[in-house]
């Protein structure tokens, strides 16, 4: 079985990460691409490389959030099977993982702030509307952007069958 590439959606994904439009978790789009398109060995290594990145543009412990994503992926990488390669299989398999993200970030601060308060206001918005955002972030800029670039390559192409020759 041939796999596909990946790394232009890594690029989407970097692109999110360095300019955040949008408070989303800007890999699990990318990562629930690369579980559905890589081998078990290959996603490890590239979740914690995203991780590392995350590490190096955040203010928290390094390796914390490779750590992160290394576990998120030993969690969530055999249950790739049982999501479509569809952009609804998409965006629940990216709301997925940024559950696991987020709830493995929570405990995490929880043994570097154990004084941190958790508030119901907290556990809807992380639990909840977190994912339910990166799931329309991975429909809109990962499913819906390679929806319209297939699109443009099929007018592209009717464009060029129906261009005229010209003859000198």
């Amino acid at each position: 079985m041939k796999r596909q590439k990946t790394w232009p959606f890594f690029l989407i994904a970097l692109f999110f990460t360095l300019t955040s439009f949008f408070p989303v978790l800007p890999f699990s789009p990318y990562l629930a691409i690369l579980y559905q398109r890589s081998e078990w060995i290959k996603a490890l290594w590239i979740s914690t490389l995203c991780g590392c990145i995350l590490d190096l543009l955040s203010t928290s412990s390094f390796g914390l959030h490779a750590l992160q994503m290394l576990l998120v992926t030993i969690c969530l990488y055999r249950l790739r099977i049982h999501f479509i390669d569809k952009p609804i299989g998409l965006a629940s398999y990216t709301a997925l993982i940024s559950l696991a993200s987020t709830l493995f970030s929570r405990l995490s601060l929880l043994l570097y702030d154990p004084g941190f308060p958790f508030t119901f206001k907290g556990l809807i918005t992380d639990f909840i509307l977190m994912p339910l955002a990166d799931a329309l972030h991975a429909f809109l800029f990962f499913s819906c952007s390679l929806i319209f670039y297939r699109l443009l390559q099929k007018l592209y192409f009717r464009f060029l069958l129906l261009k005229k020759e010209k003859h000198s």
